[in-house]
């Protein structure tokens, strides 16, 4: 078993352990979260802070992300961006995934690329150097899980296994 394998069977070992420790009311089934999964979030491409976290990975629409919707709205987008199958991801495959995203985000919206459009796509290469912690050129499996842990525990502001409207108490 290659090490991306490896790090997919931990993701999804994960996500299963999180929804059989967690209460029916805060996650769904796995078959209702891969059904689910498939529609897709409201808002493909996010941005910062809790509504763009919700857009981007409340793929069910229901105001709340378990873990397992997270993780497997990342897995899709990780491995839908491997176009070469190497397991990891270059600069180019990341942005193309990104850009993919945002197009289909215009064209729903009935926009055009604009400058902010131009402005999210250089953030995408920027961004890819911040993800690449060991400044390889690759965006690997682990970095890819190392950055979801800390985005989706950032996000889950209250520490209860989900992010939703409690996560924005305080603001």
């Amino acid at each position: 078993m290659n090490r991306f394998s490896a790090a997919m069977t931990a993701i999804a070992a994960a996500a299963l352990l999180t929804a059989c420790a967690s209460n029916d009311s805060k996650t769904a089934a796995p078959a209702a979260a891969a059904k689910t999964a498939a529609q897709g979030p409201v808002a493909p491409v996010g941005g910062h802070g809790h509504n763009a976290f919700m857009g981007s990975y409340d793929a069910n629409r229901d105001g709340v992300v378990t873990r397992e919707e997270y993780d497997t709205l990342r897995k899709q987008r990780f491995v839908a961006a491997d176009t070469n199958k190497d397991g990891w991801l270059s600069e180019d495959e990341y942005v193309a995934e990104f850009e993919g995203r945002l197009k289909a985000q215009y064209a729903a919206a009935g926009k055009k690329p604009d400058q902010q459009y131009e402005g999210s796509i250089k953030q995408a290469h920027v961004r890819f150097h911040i993800l690449d912690t060991n400044k390889d050129g690759k965006l690997s499996i682990e970095e890819e899980i190392d950055i979801a842990n800390k985005t989706f525990k950032n996000a889950d502001r209250n520490g209860d296994g989900v992010v939703n409207a409690a996560d924005m108490a305080g603001q």
